[in-house]
């Protein structure tokens, strides 16, 4: 099996998406068969173990990590040295080695024909959901003009008019012209279009001044959702590139709901801005379709890698859309739509994901060791705070890079062991906050952490910052300090 735990790390290589990416992909685009491996067995399947028992993960992995052109020549590949190894397998218990037989190969290769037809039922079943789609509208089309054609002509009075009335019916529809299939904007109740009528750029902007800590609860509430589809506690990511196609559409609407609740808007019952739509974007601009032309619309744009985000509202014109459309008849929003934007916030912070930012050294540092290693979470966690000191760390940093739900407990953990090294690790206890004011550290919130190496005071510290713990002056401990136990911390 050793050449094909080569091949597959040359293709996951090659992909540029990592075990954790894959294992994620693997996740997504499950559709049948074994379920997904996790991390750590994949992890070990990478190194050999077992993987002669898992031929379909082979096959699914060389699927999720190769396009089309060069999956047919890898997938042959695959088979034949899944074959090779079966010949070079050692007898067990005494029995004499047998050759593949051709049901063998026959077998292996199935098991890639069935997940290459599986894929293309899921496409087929796709197309066939919007085709019915369509013809459900049609026959509502057809049902309309039916009524309409039936009040114009009398209805019929005996059994021999009943039974010409089919062709009398069917000659007429050459005279009958279907009116023209709504818009989305034109299928709304009368209420609702309304209410959208009625709501101006200035009833929007004035319920968001209205809205107490705007600035606040839009940056946290932005923070939460992005922390919320990553899911690092169970994957492991903290990167949005990361995601999937069908998860970062998710992402939008999981910005959404959480706005509307920051917003007080839980439910979107008040009546001045229940109708508008929030669009969202991570990109340069906006995408809108054609009902919202004539509309005001609430644009939302954040930025991870940068740490900002915008707030504005348009009410959308022709001109404000660029002249491409995609599949769905979808726009992007033109400059001149950009600077018709009324800004509530522009680059405002948006609360910094520290492990997006942390350079490779240190990041492979807090990330290892790896999950074969015992309490593995909890060593990740002490690496965390040992790597990233002097800056705050919250819960889903930690649960990321744990990938252990109890972040708290991690975190109380890592102050034990690293106290032996004079780390100190603060959070949002009052004390704590008094020491962090001390030693000139950010003050954590709940559920926010600061760590700092510190060591007894000496005259050569000067007027440097210090704090009275145990009876004794500690202040920040710098490069040539001699590492020392810390200061207990209640």
């Amino acid at each position: 099996m050793t050449e094909v735990v080569v091949l597959l790390r040359e293709v996951i290589d090659g992909s540029g998406l990592g075990l954790r990416g894959l294992a994620e992909r693997l996740r997504v685009e499950h559709r049948g068969g074994p379920p997904p491996r996790g991390y750590q067995t994949l992890s070990k399947r990478l190194r050999g173990i077992g993987l002669q028992n898992e031929p379909h993960l082979i096959y699914s992995i060389v699927s999720a990590c190769v396009g089309e052109g060069r999956r047919q020549e890898l997938t042959s590949r695959v088979t034949e040295l899944l074959a090779d190894a079966r010949v070079a397998a050692p007898p067990s218990d005494g029995a004499s080695r047998r050759r593949p037989s051709a049901t063998d190969r026959k077998l292996i290769a199935a098991l890639d024909e069935i997940n290459t037809l599986r894929k293309k039922l899921d496409r087929l079943q796709s197309k066939a959901d919007r085709a019915e789609k369509r013809l459900l509208e049609a026959r509502e089309l057809l049902a309309a003009a039916r009524a309409a054609a039936s009040g114009k002509s009398p209805a019929p009075t005996s059994p021999a008019a009943d039974s010409a009335a089919p062709r009398t019916e069917a000659r007429s529809w050459t005279s009958i012209v279907l009116p023209p299939r709504k818009t989305l904007a034109e299928n709304r109740s009368p209420r609702s279009s309304t209410r959208e009528v009625s709501t101006s750029v200035e009833d929007v902007i004035r319920f968001l001044n209205s809205v107490p800590a705007l600035r606040e609860r839009t940056a946290a509430s932005l923070r939460a959702a992005f922390d919320s589809v990553l899911d690092g506690e169970r994957t492991g990511r903290y990167d949005l590139n990361t995601l999937g196609k069908s998860e970062k559409v998710y992402l939008g609407s999981r910005v959404e709901h959480f706005l509307w609740e920051a917003w007080g808007l839980k439910g979107r019952k008040h009546a001045s801005i229940a109708s508008v739509p929030l669009k969202f974007t991570w990109t340069s601009t906006w995408v809108l379709a054609p009902e919202h032309i004539g509309h005001v619309c609430l644009l939302v744009r954040a930025s991870d890698t940068q740490s900002r985000w915008d707030l504005g509202v348009l009410e959308v014109a022709p001109e404000h859309l660029n002249q491409g459309r995609n599949r769905d008849g979808k726009q992007t929003l033109s400059a001149a739509g950009r600077g018709a934007i009324h800004w509530l916030f522009k680059d405002a912070p948006l609360p910094e994901n520290m492990l997006l930012h942390l350079d490779q050294q240190s990041l492979a540092q807090a990330l290892s060791p790896d999950d074969d290693v015992p309490n593995a979470g909890q060593a990740r966690t002490n690496n965390l705070f040992r790597v990233v000191q002097g800056h705050l760390l919250d819960r889903a940093a930690v649960q990321t890079v744990a990938m252990q739900a109890d972040a708290p407990k991690r975190v109380r953990d890592a102050r034990r062991h690293l106290r032996r090294e004079g780390i100190i690790v603060l959070g949002h206890q009052l004390n704590h906050l008094q020491i962090a004011e001390a030693l000139g550290l950010p003050r954590p919130l709940k559920g926010q952490w600061v760590s700092i190496r510190v060591t007894r005071q000496r005259p050569d510290h000067g007027d440097a910052p210090f704090v009275e713990l145990d009876g004794q002056r500690w202040t920040v401990a710098s490069p040539d300090d001699t590492v020392e136990e810390g200061p207990v911390l209640s």
